[in-house]
């Protein structure tokens, strides 16, 4: 089948739906999730499938807490603990990717002098450490009848994944390595990607977006249901505080905290998780001393080869670049390990804390196209990483 005649199908589609029709295509996808056959087994035990949905789709609870395992690759294996400490007996298996209700989480009964976090998270099933874990939720969202239409005319808008994850269908064979080296591509609640078109699946007759990466990556694009893609609005990225004077952020890489100040006030304060010592170069892998922002994305890809710890990952949320050797404070969903010296050199934030943390900073960025880079002197935000 060629383009055109996929494109009339499409089309011929579309215009057979009533706005009736076409909701309640959408509110089928509320929580339809497409999974491997082991994923699904797991699933299934966990939270059944809707049997309004295609068969080797699930439904995750909605609007509840939910954590995905995060840590690791397909095939990591943890122990599901009886009781929330080190040593306790396993009574079960979590593997990366399995979702879980999350309860609560508590600490440690009995103090693990290896780690720096004593978090755990209990689940229906038993307690898992909170660093393996990312905190999601599914937030099923109402497709849009139709894309808005940019500052420079055309459709499009930044979304949210909101959902743990996802699968997608790719426009084209896909040149980036995320894709090609997966076992099972998928996007991640709090990625944010750019939305420029939009269609009813052929098959499953679901309303979907078409997906990219604006900055940092190759042109592939990929269709996902509409259902998990929360439409970010421009009124969120308004800057804040934007009349406040003297604005600047300290990075304690000991305490691996955050802390932004208006003069001597701090205003804003989290945990992060910030690149270690290195012994060998003797230094620590997130550079220390005065810096200034230079350059401030909505979502960009981030790649790197074995030097630096071979990564490749798409859709990183509140991007602040502030070195320029790359070390960014930006939005994380690979891991929890928030308090910890882990990452690659970069400023590892919660997703709330890099949103609240690129709005406040100096100067404000237009929604679209969601990417600013500084040119001048004392233009922007300083950025201290300070040992203390």
């Amino acid at each position: 089948m060629d383009n055109l005649d996929y494109f009339n199908r499409i089309m011929t589609r579309k215009s057979n739906l009533s706005r009736r029709e076409f909701l309640k295509f959408s509110s089928l996808a509320l929580g339809g999730l497409a999974l491997s056959s082991m994923d699904l087994n797991r699933a299934m035990a966990r939270f059944g499938v809707n049997q309004d949905d295609e068969p080797e789709r699930v439904a995750f609870p909605a609007n509840v807490q939910l954590g995905r395992m995060c840590v690791g690759e397909p095939g990591t294996r943890v122990d599901i603990l009886s009781e929330p400490y080190v040593d306790a007996p396993a009574v079960g298996s979590a593997w990366y990717d399995d979702v879980f209700e999350w309860n609560q989480e508590v600490i440690a009964t009995q103090l693990d002098s290896i780690r720096v976090n004593q978090r755990w998270v209990e689940t229906p099933e038993g307690y898992i450490y909170a660093d393996y874990m990312q905190k999601v939720r599914h937030v099923p969202q109402e497709p849009l009848l139709e894309l808005p239409i940019t500052s420079s005319g055309e459709r499009g808008m930044w979304v949210e994944i909101v959902t743990p994850y996802t699968g997608l269908d790719f426009t084209k064979a896909p040149s980036q390595h995320w894709v090609r080296t997966a076992v099972h591509p998928r996007i991640y609640y709090s990625q944010i990607f750019w939305a420029f078109d939009m269609r009813q699946d052929l098959d499953s007759g679901l309303p979907q977006y078409c997906l990219k990466q604006l900055y940092g990556a190759y042109d592939d694009s990929y269709w996902v249901d509409a259902s998990v893609c929360r439409q970010i609005k421009p009124e969120e990225v308004e800057p804040i505080h934007p009349d406040a004077e003297d604005k600047s952020i300290v990075v304690d890489l000991n305490y691996q905290t955050l802390a932004c100040y208006e003069g001597e006030e701090e205003v804003y304060f989290a945990k992060v998780t910030t690149g270690g010592y290195d012994y060998a170069e003797e230094k620590w892998l997130t550079p220390v001393g005065k810096h200034t922002i230079w350059r401030k994305m909505i979502s960009t890809h981030m790649s790197a080869g074995p030097a630096v710890g071979n990564y490749d990952i798409s859709g990183i949320a509140w991007t602040t670049l502030f070195d320029n050797q790359g070390a960014a404070i930006h939005s994380t969903y690979w891991h929890n390990y928030y308090g910890t010296a882990r990452s690659h050199g970069c400023v590892n934030a919660q997703p709330e804390d890099a949103k609240w943390v690129w709005r406040w900073t100096e100067p404000a960025v237009s929604y679209y196209p969601g990417e600013l880079t500084i040119q001048g002197l004392n233009q922007s935000t300083k950025v201290d990483v300070v040992v203390a």
